[in-house]
C-alpha cells in the first residue's frame, strides 16, 4: 500500500537505486521505485533540491549511502526468499502431517478387516466341520432323512450368507488398498512439492549471487570515484 507522502530522502534514496542497477533516474522510474508514490512534481521539485544541495555531499557520504541501500536491498531480498520459503514448507509439513494421519487411520480399518476376515474364516471352518458331522448322521439315521435334509439345506444357506459375507469383506479389503495406493501418490506428490520448492531456493541463491556481484561492481565503481578514474557506464 502506497504511503500518503514522500520526502527528499525517499528521492535521494530511490535516485541512488537506480543508479546502482544502472538505470536513468527519471521522474517516472523514480516514482516506480518508490512504489508508485507521490506527484510527479513533488519529485521534480525534491530533485531539483537534491541537485542544488549535491555539491555540499561529500564522496565517503555518497559511497556511505550507497552502499547501506545496497545492504537494505540485499536483506530485503533475503527476507522475502526465506519468507516465502517457510511457508510453503509449513505448507507442505501441514498436508504431509495430515496425508500421514489419514494413512494410518486406513491402515488401521485394514487390520480390522483382516481380524474379522480371519474371525470369519474360522468360524466358517467349524461351521463346514458341522455340517460333515450332519452329513454322516444323515447316513446313519435313515429314519430321520427328512429331517435332517433339512437341517443340512439350512446350513447350506447359512453357508452361502456366510460366503457373500466373506466376498463383501474382500471388497472392502480391496477399497482399502485401493484407498492406500491414493493416499501413497498424494505423499509423492507432497515431495514433488518440496523438490519444486528446494528448486525455488536455489533460484532465490542465485539471486543473491547476482546481487553480491552488484555490489562488487558498485564498490568498484566507487573506488574508481575515489581514486579520480570516471566509472564504466553500466548501462
Amino acid at each position: 500500500m502506497a504511503r500518503s507522502g514522500i520526502n527528499r530522502s525517499d528521492v535521494q534514496a530511490a535516485r541512488l537505486a537506480l543508479l546502482a542497477k544502472g538505470e536513468n533516474p527519471s521522474i517516472d522510474a523514480i516514482r516506480i521505485q518508490m512504489g508508485n508514490t507521490g506527484s510527479k512534481s513533488t519529485i521534480h521539485r525534491l530533485m531539483r533540491e537534491l541537485d542544488a544541495n549535491e555539491g555540499d555531499v561529500t564522496g565517503p557520504q555518497i559511497d556511505a549511502e550507497i552502499s547501506d541501500l545496497v545492504a537494505r536491498l540485499a536483506a530485503r531480498l533475503k527476507a522475502q526468499a526465506q519468507e516465502s520459503i517457510d511457508e510453503g514448507q509449513a505448507r507442505l509439513d501441514a498436508e504431509k502431517q495430515t496425508l500421514q494421519s489419514t494413512l494410518a487411520s486406513v491402515e488401521r480399518r485394514l487390520a480390522d478387516l483382516v481380524e474379522r476376515h480371519a474371525r470369519q474364516t474360522t468360524s466358517l471352518g467349524t461351521q463346514t466341520a458341522t455340517l460333515l458331522s450332519t452329513q454322516h448322521a444323515l447316513q446313519t439315521e435313515q429314519k430321520d432323512t427328512v429331517r435332517l435334509a433339512q437341517v443340512a439345506e439350512d446350513m447350506a444357506t447359512r453357508l452361502q450368507d456366510k460366503e457373500r459375507q466373506i466376498q463383501a469383506l474382500k471388497n472392502e479389503h480391496l477399497q482399502a488398498h485401493t484407498q492406500c495406493a491414493l493416499l501413497q501418490e498424494r505423499l509423492q506428490n507432497a515431495q514433488s512439492e518440496n523438490d519444486r520448492l528446494q528448486e525455488r531456493l536455489t533460484e532465490r541463491d542465485q539471486q543473491n549471487r547476482v546481487l553480491e556481484l552488484i555490489l562488487i561492481k558498485t564498490e568498484v565503481a566507487l573506488e574508481n570515484l575515489r581514486a579520480g578514474q570516471p566509472a564504466a557506464d553500466t548501462r
